[in-house]
Formats: structure tokens, C-alpha cells, sequence
């Protein structure tokens, strides 16, 4: 229960000197009077804080609230009195505020709240003030520390409110670094640098002890926005070398309230990789004959292990892979058309990530070969062999880097992958016969296909066939750029995505057989929620039938703009 007790001080002024001239007189300071308030002070919903179970702030001793009215004719620290309230995440907090004079609060006078806590080093006090926030050159080991040391916690209200709420306002990037312990050996200072368009926008130094495997958090304002940015490192090694290492980051907005894992590998390794989510994760390979060539590292790429048995990784550690194959797709799918049979490129027991270039697995590089990664991480089509331990990080995505591929290269790589929830980067400018037929056919919980461009113009047969089929929770299917279509080219691509809301089909020439046969099967035909497709052209609004081989008849039709 707020107090409303008030206390006015009004300060005597002695004036000394009376025979001096008025311009000699001290410029008298503005009188000021106190007012003791209290008041209780709740965090807003899903503030992540201390990663307990239910995400909640903890309020602790020495948790201050800086309060502000609009104007800045009061001000002053509240501290914490008393916390209690179901997980302590609402406390109540006293003290006295400091008034112009001539200014008396009313009860809907609006004021600010911030929340310094005891080891707080993110905004800076000034006489009595909270004057700037400042994020640069800060950094924690933790998430937790962070939340303690880095977070901006503000709330508005009015005066005569008996309880407030404060929401976190900043966003942590966790990063999590591995550098070669022959450049970088432990206690190694480093520098680290986020830099926009050659603009450095954060940097610290990494303490000793956090080199080697460098895991460190920095905070930002919440809703800044990530455009061409990238991390860089530099360090001096025992040689007196120096050394610097870059690595590009997603353009992303930072949303409030948020925190992002970033892993990143100092190595020249830059080929495929498995991160394990858990401990104890036995990572078992299905190729073990001895011209598949298999060889794995644990160390980022500096040693290598030919693969004869399983291994075991634990929580975020990481695996790389190379191989000599011409093809990943299963032994006893030799029929390149068939259905795979139950043996991806490997099993996992447990959750784990998948990241890097894939075309370190084959014998060649440089170029695809026909059916290179046919049924790679598919485990076929019964009901018992959806593949539930892949997922793909978007801040270190999978890349698929070949832009011209080949026979039968993607088909039903992920088919089944039912925890999978971002699709891998890659960009197709040259197709080939069912180059990516099937690919993430099943994956019922992929929402992130903002990795595929599709921007070939000259497609061909059964291509995309099936592309997302069954995808129920994709809203977004990728732009479908090509003007002219070939038989069965979208044939049931887009059959059975329960929660699509839009398509961009630029095509202008859709006479094919089969070209988008039944492709918006089994897909919603209403506006419970607002559902477009986008076209090429006005014309192209009415050549379209209005089926499940066309456009579904109450969907909005637009004509696409850039």
C-alpha cells in the first residue's frame, strides 16, 4: 500500500555581503522539498531474467527504482523495503524523491521507473540522477550474470498508482566461440568486436579465463536492428603474432525481452558439423566400410579421426565431419527414385544441431553428384521413422552452397525430420529432375524456410514436386519466381500445410501437365485468418481456376509487389 506521507524541506538561504553588487551575488540554487512514496513494483509477463522455471526476476537486496516524473521536476531512488508475492518476482520499494518547489505531483502526473540492481553496470547515476544507458564494452559469462549486470528494466505509470510494472527492454546475444588452441592458447586475451558496415557497435575484452572456448553474453538495447554486421576477433599469439578472425552474422531486429545463441568455430574448418544439445549424445554413422572415408574431429578441424564406431558428445559440444563419398543417400536405396530406407547419414539418441557447408561429406567439393544426399537424413516413410533429434540453428545454419544442381541431388533429404524447425541455406539458379522432390516432405514442425531462394527461371520435371508437403505449421512458403512451368514441377508442393497463409507464384505460363496439380491439397479455404496468394499481373488474377490446383477460391489475390 503506497504511503502518501509528504515532506516538505524548504532550505533557508543566507545571502552574505549585502553591500556587493547584484552581479556578484551566487546565482541561488532552486529550492527543492522531499516526498517520501512507496509503492510495489511487479516484472511484466515472460521478463526472462534468472533462467529458473518460471523465468521470473528475482528481486534481491540492494535492487533500487529510479523514478522520474515526464519533465524531470522529480526525481529520486525508491529501494527495495520488503519483497515477497508468489516466486518474490514483485516487491515493494520506499524512499524519497526530490521536487522542484513549485511542483506538486497529482495523481495522474506520469512518471518512469528503472531498475538498477545491486551489481548493475549499465547506466550511469550523476548526482542523484540516472543520466545514459550504455551497453559497449560490456559483457558477462552467463546469461544470469546478464540479466543481473546488463539488463534495462523500465515501466511507466501514474504517480498515485499503488503498484507498477517493469518489463526487461534489453536483448542478449550468448556467444559461443571455439578457438584453435594452437593460435589461442588458454589465457590467451582476446578482443572481441561487433562491427555494422565497418562501424564497431560493441566491443570487450575477454578475460583469460574465458579463452580457449570463449562463451560470453553482451547486451543489447532491444529492437536494434542487424544489418551486414559481423563479429570479429584479434588476439596475439605466443609468437607475438597477431591474428584476426571474422565471422558474418544474420541480419536480424534484436526483439526486447529476447536472447540469441551465436556459435561460431575459430578453425578453417567450415564443413559440416553436429552440436549436441544434451550430454551423453552418441552420435553412430551409417557408412563404416572402409572407402567411405569418414573422418570426424573434436577439436575444430585441427586432428582427425577416422570414424570406426560411435562416439559421444556432450552438451554443446561439437563434432566436424568430412568424408569421400560420391553420394550420401542409403545403401539400400539404390534405386535413386525409390523411397530411402531406414539409415540416414547417421543417428542421434539425443537432440542436436546440424551446421555448416555439406560439401565437405563428398569426395569432390566442388561439384554435386546425382543423388549426393538422397535421402540423407530421412529415415523412409512408416509411421515409426520420423527422425525427431535434427534441428538447424538459424544463427549457424546447414549450408547447401551448390546453386546448379543435380539428378535426384536434395530428394527427400529431410523427409520425416519432425524436429526440424529451420530449413538450411541454399539457392537454386539450375535445377534438374527431382533435384529437391520430397526434400522436407513431413516435417511437421518447420516454421523457418527464409533460407531458401528458388530463383531459377528454367525449371524441370518433378523439381520442386512435393517440396513442403505436410509442413503443418509452415504460414510462408518461399517465392516461386519462374514465369514458365514444366510438367509436375509444383506437383502437391505445398498439399497438406494446414497453417498456410501465402503464396507468391509468379508464373505466367502454367499450361504444363501437371504442373501444379493438386498443389494447395488438404490447404485451409477460408479467412479465419487472412490467407493471399500473389501473382505476376492483373491478368494473371483470372487465369488462375479457382481449385486446389490453382488458387483456393476464398483466398485474397494480389498482384505482387516488391
Amino acid at each position: 500500500m503506497m504511503k502518501s506521507l509528504l515532506k516538505y524541506i524548504l532550505p533557508m538561504v543566507f545571502l552574505a555581503g549585502s553591500c556587493a553588487r547584484d552581479k556578484d551575488l551566487p546565482i541561488p540554487e532552486p529550492q527543492r522539498k522531499t516526498i517520501h512514496y512507496a509503492a510495489t513494483v511487479a516484472e511484466g509477463e515472460a521478463t526472462r531474467a534468472e533462467l529458473g522455471e518460471d523465468m521470473k526476476y528475482r528481486f534481491e537486496h540492494g535492487d533500487r527504482i529510479y523514478m522520474e516524473s515526464e519533465n524531470g521536476e522529480m526525481y529520486g531512488f525508491l529501494s527495495l523495503s520488503s519483497a515477497g508475492g508468489e516466486g518474490k518476482s514483485q516487491a515493494l520499494f520506499e524512499g524519497d524523491l526530490s521536487c522542484e518547489e513549485g511542483f506538486t505531483p497529482t495523481s495522474d502526473t506520469p512518471v518512469y521507473l528503472t531498475l538498477l540492481s545491486p551489481a548493475d553496470e549499465l547506466h550511469t547515476v550523476e548526482e542523484g540522477k540516472v543520466t545514459g544507458v550504455n551497453y559497449s564494452n560490456k559483457c558477462a559469462v552467463s546469461l544470469q550474470e546478464a540479466v543481473r549486470r546488463l539488463s534495462h528494466f523500465t515501466g511507466t505509470g501514474q504517480f498515485g498508482d499503488l503498484r507498477f510494472t517493469i518489463g526487461q527492454k534489453s536483448t542478449f546475444l550468448m556467444f559461443n566461440i571455439r578457438m584453435s588452441m594452437a593460435t589461442v592458447p588458454q589465457g590467451t586475451p582476446v578482443t572481441v568486436s561487433l562491427l555494422e558496415s565497418e562501424t564497431p557497435i560493441w566491443t570487450a575484452d575477454v578475460s583469460a579465463s574465458q579463452a580457449g572456448k570463449a562463451g560470453f553474453v553482451a547486451a543489447f538495447e532491444g529492437g536494434r536492428s542487424l544489418s551486414g554486421a559481423r563479429l570479429s576477433l584479434s588476439w596475439t599469439d605466443s609468437e607475438s603474432s597477431a591474428h584476426t578472425q571474422d565471422f558474418a552474422l544474420a541480419d536480424k531486429t534484436l526483439a526486447a525481452n529476447n536472447y540469441y545463441n551465436i556459435s561460431r568455430t575459430t578453425g578453417s574448418f567450415d564443413g559440416f558439423r553436429i552440436k549436441a544439445a544434451q550430454d551423453n549424445t552418441q552420435i553412430t554413422f551409417n557408412y563404416t566400410f572402409e572407402d567411405s572415408g569418414l573422418e570426424y574431429s573434436l577439436d575444430g578441424g585441427e586432428s582427425w579421426t577416422g570414424y570406426t564406431y560411435p562416439f559421444t558428445l556432450n552438451a554443446d559440444e561439437e563434432a566436424c565431419i568430412r568424408g569421400q563419398r560420391d553420394n550420401y543417400k542409403n545403401d539400400s536405396g539404390k534405386d535413386a527414385y525409390g523411397t530411402p530406407a531406414d539409415k540416414p547419414i547417421f543417428l542421434a539418441d539425443k537432440k542436436c544441431y546440424i551446421a555448416g557447408n555439406i560439401m565437405s561429406l563428398l569426395y569432390d567439393e566442388e561439384n554435386l553428384s546425382e543423388s549426393a544426399f538422397h535421402g540423407a537424413f530421412s529415415r523412409g516413410t512408416g509411421t515409426n521413422f520420423a527422425v525427431n533429434y535434427i534441428d538447424i540453428d538459424p544463427t549457424d545454419p546447414l549450408i547447401l552452397p551448390a546453386t546448379t544442381l543435380a539428378r535426384s541431388c536434395y530428394q527427400q533429404m529431410f523427409r520425416n525430420c519432425t524436429s526440424l524447425t529451420t530449413a538450411p541455406t541454399f539457392t537454386v539458379e539450375g535445377t534438374a529432375y527431382r533435384c529437391c522432390y520430397n526434400m522436407f516432405r513431413q516435417c511437421s514442425n518447420l516454421v523457418d524456410v527464409s533460407g531458401i531462394k528458388l530463383p531459377a527461371q528454367n525449371l524441370s520435371e518433378d523439381c520442386y514436386r512435393e517440396l513442403v508437403r505436410q509442413c503443418t505449421k509452415l504460414t510462408t512458403a518461399p517465392v516461386l519466381p519462374a514465369r514458365t512451368l514444366v510438367k509436375s514441377c509444383y506437383q502437391q508442393m505445398f498439399s497438406a500445410c494446414s497453417a498456410l497463409t501465402s503464396v507468391t507464384c509468379l508464373a505466367t505460363d502454367i499450361t504444363a501437365p501437371d504442373c501444379t496439380n493438386n498443389w494447395m491439397g488438404d490447404v485451409p479455404n477460408n479467412q479465419t485468418v487472412p490467407r493471399t496468394f500473389y501473382v505476376a499481373s492483373e491478368e494473371m488474377k483470372s487465369t488462375w481456376s479457382r481449385s486446389i490446383s490453382g488458387i483456393l477460391s476464398n483466398w485474397k489475390v494480389e498482384v505482387y509487389s516488391e
